[in-house]
């Protein structure tokens, strides 16, 4: 055999091995359907699961009555689907969260169920911990426990320790009994979401710098009475907030802090929300701008009312209660806080127990109206009711 013909024997025969085990292209399956009919057991593996989901938006929708709008957002990327839980698992895990908050009606349900889905698809014996670490701490009754985690859901997910950390930190720091840690905490459920060293303490410290005229005491009675504070970023929120007000009312550093410390919570609104309200104050009660500073820093509370559901009526009450809005304005512009009393719960049925007593209804009486307390206001009608014999038609 010559030197070529063994050579092109040696080629063929290198073809046909490198034919023989050439890779075959393998089938790709670009549908799940797809995948499906060629993998049997993965068929039954995915209809099982179809049947759970159909199962539990059944569920939902009927018991819940959530929409398939709101059922399609219950699934998070990168957390448990509380769609794919076995048939009957996701009601059983409703009906234990139901009984344990004492939850009242759907609605109560609905809110835990949209905004902390997750939980429920991975329900462990921690938040049954957690749950009774919290009434137990904070010494709750039933209702205020469900009042907490239908204002506050994000807590379920959250850590007793985290919490434990935080509730110790605001004791600590705020100065609190018990009794005033669980009113603060009742306020403002979400303050046990937060970071105490990323959030609570650096606010805190920031509050303490810049009302420096106000000591711990008056610092954590403004905290309790506004404990969102603790909440609002320092760069977005609080030092703008502060700057405006000194400079819109012309305040030295001691005047902001006595400001702040008679009523933090009008904090909470925007400073496009103060100067609409301080607007419509100035030009109604024709005021000057000097006026206008004197009015709010006597109640600066009224920053927090509504034009149209509280100052306007109001306004209107002691109008139509006197018969003359000049002397009503000036009673209102002599005493601010008169505009932020309850007209449904305070101003109207006082002014009718005053006219069934007989009394007198001028700017004092409208007065006393709006600012006793509860107990004198009882004191000072009986008072004239008993002595009306004698003449007395005005309230002492």
């Amino acid at each position: 055999m010559s030197f070529s013909t063994s050579l092109l024997s040696v080629v063929l025969v290198a073809v046909v091995y490198a034919t023989a085990f050439q890779q075959q292209p393998s089938r790709r399956y670009h549908h799940p359907h797809e995948y499906r009919r060629h993998h049997p057991s993965t068929a039954l593996f995915y209809a099982a699961k179809d049947e759970c989901i159909a199962a539990n938006k059944k569920y939902l929708s009927r018991k819940l009555g959530l929409t398939k709008d709101q059922i399609s957002r219950l699934q998070t990327d990168g957390l448990p689907n509380i769609l794919t839980l076995e048939d009957g698992v996701l009601e059983e895990r409703v009906d234990w969260l139901k009984k344990r908050l004492k939850l009242k009606n759907k609605s109560q349900i609905r809110k835990i169920v949209q905004h902390q889905p997750h939980v429920l698809a991975k329900l462990s014996s921690n938040l049954a911990q957690k749950i009774d670490y919290l009434q137990t701490r904070l010494r709750l009754n039933d209702d205020s426990l469900r009042k907490m985690f239908l204002e506050a859901p994000h807590l379920i997910p959250c850590s007793t320790e985290n919490m434990e950390e935080t509730l110790n930190w605001l004791q600590t720091r705020l100065r609190l009994d018990d009794r005033q840690l669980t009113k603060l905490i009742c306020r403002a459920p979400y303050t046990l979401g937060c970071s105490v060293s990323e959030n609570l303490e650096p606010t805190l410290d920031w509050i303490q710098r810049r009302l420096h005229t106000l000591d711990e005491f008056t610092i954590s009675r403004v905290v309790q009475k506004m404990p969102r504070i603790l909440h609002l970023s320092i760069e977005a929120n609080l030092e703008p907030k502060f700057d405006w007000i000194q400079h819109q009312f012309n305040l030295d550093d001691d005047a902001l802090g006595k400001m702040v410390q008679r009523s933090p919570t009008f904090l909470g609104l925007s400073i496009d929300t103060w100067e609409v309200k301080l607007d419509w104050i100035e030009r109604r009660l024709d005021l000057t701008d000097q006026d206008l500073s004197n009015f709010i820093l006597k109640a600066p509370s009224i920053l927090n009312c509504s034009i149209e559901s509280n100052l306007d009526l109001t306004l209107d009450f002691y109008i139509d209660a006197l018969g003359n809005e000049r002397e009503a304005v000036r009673l209102v512009t002599m005493n601010p806080s008169l505009l932020a009393y309850s007209l449904e719960k305070r101003l109207k049925p006082r002014l009718q127990e005053t006219r069934d007593a007989g009394i007198l209804i001028d700017a004092g009486c409208l007065r006393r109206i709006g600012q006793y307390t509860d107990d004198y206001w009882k004191m000072a009608l009986s008072f004239v009711r008993d002595h009306q014999e004698l003449g007395i038609i005005a309230l002492p």
